[in-house]
């Protein structure tokens, strides 16, 4: 993957407080804008804590229905290694 050092770089930082905002909020620009962002999924730290394995990694979110990171119950706290990802249009398209 040609950006396999920025998922990694993504997940090593410390997520500061407002991290669920602010990162939701451009999700929901970009989906605003008729952009190819179809909405969120949530990568899920491997190693994390029990909540955070148990999210559905599957799942698609509007970024107003997303869960916010890290979890309130996360052992990990804002060390949390889950993340954001966008889903393409191109993703979701059945045709």
């Amino acid at each position: 993957m040609a950006f396999e050092w920025l998922s990694k770089f993504h997940k090593e930082m410390e997520k500061p407080d407002n991290y669920a905002e602010k990162t939701l909020a451009q999700y929901r620009l970009g989906m605003k804008a008729k952009g190819s962002i179809a909405g969120v999924r949530i990568a899920v730290d491997a190693d994390g804590c029990e909540a955070c394995r148990a999210l559905d990694e599957t799942a698609v979110y509007h970024p107003d229905d997303a869960p916010h990171l890290p979890l309130p119950t996360c052992s990990k706290g804002r060390h949390c290694q889950c993340v954001y990802r966008p889903v393409m249009t191109y993703e979701t398209d059945n045709s």
